[in-house]
């Protein structure tokens, strides 16, 4: 079969997300965080980077998708996806779901605005979400593993649950730290399905796309869907870096106070301009000295999870031999 290669984790400007950064005392500073790229531009960059298909994984909506369908003018390379935000034992998991249309959309998201969706939506019910899936021939793949809102990581319990549930696993993400990329990769070997498969992708919310990639099969958009369910895929390209993420936050910082503050850009563009010009290049230095610290700080959480997951998960890593959950 043809080979293909699709970033698998990749979004656009309808993603809505928040960078939660940790602070001192328990408290958390949440940093709007969308992406930067309209879905037609993020289509056209995937397919230079030697992307032969593409898909968004915008959180919980299709509606990048659906705008390169109903605005490009060659969409046929288009694989129609969704990070679709679950919950399972009152923790948050992600789950790439790819090949799925409007009405399979509607069918995982609805109930979730009910006050007892947990026993209404597919989202609160982890392995009916997957069965759906299965029924529906659509693929799907749990995405960074081990990374989590938690300090302390996702509960050891619910992890080797998740990890046992899911057939394609994220390896490589293109914004976590490669430790943390890695253990993912050998926990999911040690407690997952035998033949595991892994997935990659940038997690780009810039232009980022095809960083890290999924390497599969495929000519069509329904032969590729296929080649991931049946585990015909690999991860390839880069891990995240110090320097990726510091790029990503300026300018996802800066295309929120330019696109989306509206008046707001201008009125406040207009007074820093009357501002000297030492306090023009002071507000810059700290405007530049929290990001950096921001990106710092969620590499050192980062790098804390893996070292939660490497504790928790001593026994496992130190037997060197696969456990298949399914035994």
């Amino acid at each position: 079969m043809t080979p293909a290669r699709i970033d698998l984790h990749c979004h656009t400007l309808h993603s809505v997300d928040h960078w939660r950064v940790a602070l001192p005392q328990g408290a958390e500073l949440s940093i709007p965080f969308y992406p930067s790229l309209a879905p037609c531009a993020a289509y056209d960059l995937a397919l230079s980077r030697g992307m032969t298909h593409v898909t968004f994984t915008d959180h919980d909506t299709l509606a990048g998708c659906l705008e390169v369908l109903a605005t490009h003018p060659r969409p046929a390379h288009l694989v129609m996806g969704e990070e679709v935000s679950c919950y399972d034992g009152g923790e948050c998991l992600h789950v790439g779901v790819y090949g799925l249309s409007v009405e399979d959309h509607e069918a995982i998201h609805a109930g979730s605005e009910r006050t007892d969706r947990e026993r209404s939506c597919l989202r609160w019910q982890l392995e009916e979400l997957l069965a759906y899936c299965e029924e529906r021939e659509l693929a799907y793949d749990l995405k960074h593993p081990l990374w989590s809102l938690r300090a302390e990581g996702p509960p050891p319990a619910l992890l080797r649950r998740w990890l046992g549930l899911f057939a394609r696993v994220e390896a490589i993400n293109g914004t976590r730290h490669p430790r943390l990329n890695t253990l993912g990769q050998t926990l999911a070997e040690r407690l997952g399905p035998r033949g595991v498969a892994f997935t990659g992708g940038s997690d780009s919310h810039t232009s980022r796309i095809g960083q890290a990639w999924t390497a599969t099969e495929g000519a069509t958009p329904a032969e590729i869907v296929a080649s991931l369910r049946a585990g015909r895929c690999s991860a390839g390209g880069s891990h995240g870096s110090h320097h990726e993420l510091d790029a990503d936050t300026r300018t996802c910082l800066v295309s929120n106070i330019t696109g989306r503050a509206g008046h707001f850009s201008a009125l406040a563009q207009d007074y820093m301009h009357k501002m000297p010009l030492v306090a023009q290049d002071l507000g810059d230095w700290l405007v530049s000295a929290g990001v950096l610290w921001a990106v710092l700080n969620e590499y050192r959480r980062q790098r804390a999870l893996a070292r939660a997951a490497e504790t928790a998960f001593a026994a496992e890593l130190a037997a060197g031999e696969l456990v298949d959950a399914g035994a």
